[in-house]
């Protein structure tokens, strides 16, 4: 049975098609939950959840006017279990990185974690950062 996260980002879309085949098509998450004629889909990946709809305004969830892009002032951290296929998979379809490939160490609250990262901005612009943690160090 399919669990629901309890913290699921909504993302609005001004082309549902178009970013539906962006999240699985090129990014690999997969469709947990559609009705055939709404446009709006439940994605999963790697324990990652979000939901992507229609931008349809009708004065309900917008606290203020929205343009294009939608996705200013946040990024979204997906933790992946390989972030260099997905890099692979974001460039062999002719998309260009917001941030390129790298590797970087993270300070958490008990280790160092070594990640390899990348940026992307969906269709609407808002901004997923892929993270495969590499490597745990204690700190010292």
């Amino acid at each position: 049975m399919f669990h629901i996260n309890s913290l699921v980002p909504e993302l609005w879309c001004s082309d549902f098609y178009k970013s539906l085949s962006f999240y699985t098509d090129i990014v690999g998450f997969s469709v947990a939950q559609r009705r055939e004629n709404e446009k709006h889909a439940y994605l999963s990946f790697q324990g990652s959840q979000i939901m992507i709809a229609s931008w349809e305004p009708d004065g309900t969830w917008e606290p203020a006017s929205l343009k294009i892009p939608l996705g200013r002032g946040i990024n979204f951290q997906i933790l992946v279990n390989n972030v260099r296929e997905i890099y692979e998979a974001v460039v062999s379809a002719d998309l260009k990185p917001f941030v390129d490939i790298y590797t970087k160490s993270y300070w958490r609250t008990d280790q160092m974690d070594e990640r390899t990262e990348f940026a992307i901005l969906d269709p609407d612009g808002y901004l997923l950062r892929f993270s495969q943690v590499e490597s745990h160090k204690p700190i010292e």
